[in-house]
Order: C-alpha cells, then sequence, then structure tokens
C-alpha cells in the first residue's frame, strides 16, 4: 500500500469505527470483489487493496506508523528525501517601463494537486448501493451486433458500493490554477531569469516529491516608441523643417515621461542626439544607457500666407546665395552658363 491508500476510505468507515464495524465492512466489500465471484478484469487489484487496507486497521503498530508518516508527508517543506520534481522555464511578457522601474506581476500556474474528494484513492465508498455507471444499473451492457452481455464492472448486479471518483476520474489527482505574486527587480534584460525555488508545479501522482524551481524568462514586448539595443534607447521623434532650421527646444519621450532636447540652429541634417543616462536603468555598479533621438525632418503643408513669408525668405537668400548657400550658388551659375550657350 502507498501512503496515497487510505484504508478508511478504503473500506468506508470512518476513523473511529470499532473493529467489528471494520470486519463488517472487509467482509462485504471481500466478498463482492472476489475474483471467484467477481469476473470484472479490475476484481484481482481490487480484492488485494481491500485485503491490504483491512490489514493495516488491524494492526494498531502498522497502523500507527502509517499515520506518522502520512503526517510527516503532510508537513511543509519536508518532502521524501532525494526526490525532485522537474524544472519548469515560463516566459514573463513585461513591457519596457515594467522591467526598467521593477514591478509585481501575477502568474499563473495549473498543478496537479491530489483529488480532495477521494484523498488521491481514485475510488469512492458509497453509504448505500448506487447505480453501476457502465450499463446504467441494469447490469447489462451492449455488445457488437445488437447483442448484450453481463456488466463486468458490477458483474451483472446492477449497483455498486464503491466506484471511481468523478471529480478525478478515477486517476486520484486533479488540475487546479495557482497564482504567484512575484516582484521582478529593476534593470532585468530581455532573456534574463528570475529563479523561484520549488515553485515548479508537480506532476501528476508527484505530490511526495519536492517541487523544482520555476525560472521566469523576461521578454520584452513591442514597444510603440522604444527599441533596445543594449541599454541605449533609440527613438524616432518627428521634426517640422522649421524647428529643424530655427533650432530650439524639442521634447522627447523617455521611460518615465519626457525630456527636452535643445538643437541648435542650421542644423542641416538631422542626424543622431544622444541625451547621457535617459535610456535603459543600469543594474547593480552598472550605468544608465542613453536616449538615442532619430530626428526625422517633415515637410509640413504650407497655406498662402506661408508662402508669401517663404517667398520673402528665398528673395533674402538670393541676394546673399554665395554666402548662406554655397551649393545653390554654384547651381545657378551652371544653370546661367547653359542659358548663355544655348542663346550664343
Amino acid at each position: 500500500m502507498t501512503l496515497r491508500d487510505d484504508p478508511f476510505t478504503i473500506l468506508g468507515v470512518k476513523e473511529e469505527a470499532s473493529r467489528e464495524e471494520v470486519k463488517r465492512a472487509y467482509r462485504r466489500l471481500a466478498m463482492f470483489w472476489h475474483p471467484d465471484r467477481n469476473p470484472s478484469p479490475i476484481a484481482g487489484s481490487e480484492f488485494k487493496r481491500v485485503h491490504a487496507a483491512y490489514e493495516l486497521l488491524c494492526d494498531p503498530q502498522r497502523l500507527a506508523v502509517w499515520r506518522q508518516t502520512l503526517a510527516a508527508e503532510a508537513t511543509p517543506g519536508d518532502p521524501v528525501a532525494g526526490t525532485v520534481g522537474d524544472d519548469l522555464v515560463q516566459a514573463l511578457i513585461l513591457t519596457l517601463e515594467e522591467a526598467a522601474s521593477g514591478c509585481h506581476k501575477n502568474v499563473e500556474l495549473i498543478d496537479c494537486v491530489c483529488c480532495h474528494h477521494c484523498a488521491g484513492s481514485g475510488r469512492v465508498q458509497h453509504d448505500h448501493l448506487v447505480p453501476c455507471p457502465a450499463c446504467s444499473g441494469c447490469g447489462r451492457v451492449s455488445r457488437p451486433g445488437g447483442r448484450t452481455s453481463r456488466c463486468d464492472i458490477c458483474a451483472g448486479r446492477g449497483y455498486l458500493r464503491e466506484t471511481a471518483c468523478t471529480d478525478c476520474t478515477g486517476s486520484g489527482w486533479q488540475q487546479a490554477l495557482r497564482t504567484l505574486a512575484v516582484t521582478v527587480p529593476p534593470g532585468l534584460l530581455d532573456g534574463e531569469r528570475l529563479r523561484l525555488t520549488r515553485q515548479a508545479p508537480r506532476p501528476p501522482g508527484g505530490e511526495e516529491a519536492a517541487a523544482g524551481d520555476l525560472y521566469l524568462e523576461i521578454r520584452f514586448a513591442a514597444h510603440a516608441l522604444f527599441v533596445l539595443q543594449g541599454r541605449d534607447l533609440h527613438c524616432q521623434v518627428p521634426v517640422s523643417v522649421f524647428r529643424r532650421l530655427a533650432g530650439g527646444r524639442v521634447e522627447v519621450p523617455t521611460l518615465t515621461g519626457s525630456a527636452s532636447l535643445e538643437l541648435s540652429p542650421w542644423a542641416q541634417q538631422p542626424g543622431e542626439h544622444r541625451l547621457p543616462g535617459c535610456g535603459y536603468p543600469g543594474k547593480r555598479a552598472r550605468a544608465a544607457g542613453d536616449l538615442v533621438v532619430h530626428l526625422a525632418s517633415i515637410d509640413p503643408h504650407v497655406g498662402p500666407e506661408d508662402i508669401e513669408l517663404l517667398e520673402g525668405l528665398e528673395d533674402r537668400l538670393a541676394a546673399d546665395l554665395d554666402r548662406r548657400a554655397p551649393q545653390l550658388a554654384a547651381w545657378e551659375l551652371q544653370m546661367r552658363a547653359r542659358r548663355q550657350g544655348a542663346s550664343g
């Protein structure tokens, strides 16, 4: 017998039952499950199980040892020596903001636990006879060709005192949802793991073993604004061509809000701008990364009043083209030479 074969459950008696009550229950079940009387394929194993339970209850010394062992097994943190379940690696999806600042997350796991209804035996003792689930209480089952024959499960009686547990379908274990509250420290990178000791789910029937370790592998969700490279955050920021030429302050996003980027006037190329220490935070003694801003120059739609202003700027530019725009001045010389060549 194993620890999960509760002798009181098998014989269908209470723990305070007298010796005579135990004997009567044993005789009733032994007669029912005896292989010479019951043709069921499981009769032999069930008869042995009933007999083992009776012998245990009739031996006070063995029963005391069984109870002590069962109590020790139920003590938290005191698993059977040398048995440890498998480890489990599970992804934990975080946003960049959650990973950067640290967060609290709930992790759901599917555990296999001992069935409470049948105490893990897979069998249920009834106070009265119940219809056999295989033949619905008639004692006969259908066979190919339209024939019927005697039900092997109830030996044609149609009723049973003990049946498979419906809560666990006779397996002795059930699946249950377990929620872990996990604290994620700040500054973890994609692919790093958090180890939760002895928190992995146990396999079916593995209640005697210590649970393995649960490893939560950090995975970053795609972000609408940032791309992380190392600890540098890269961000593309649109800016109008007017601001790019005039310079001034541009507001850029960060993981904790926003920051200001000062542009110098006449920045001819959008280029790359760094804000030191404004990227992904460091861990332990490691420094934080930079925020790398990539400016995308935007040519806005202009109206009639804007065109008048732009024409004025173009006239001012043409008056000092050699100094202010040498490339345009060189181009004008080429165009002038082609006009003169065509007219000559």
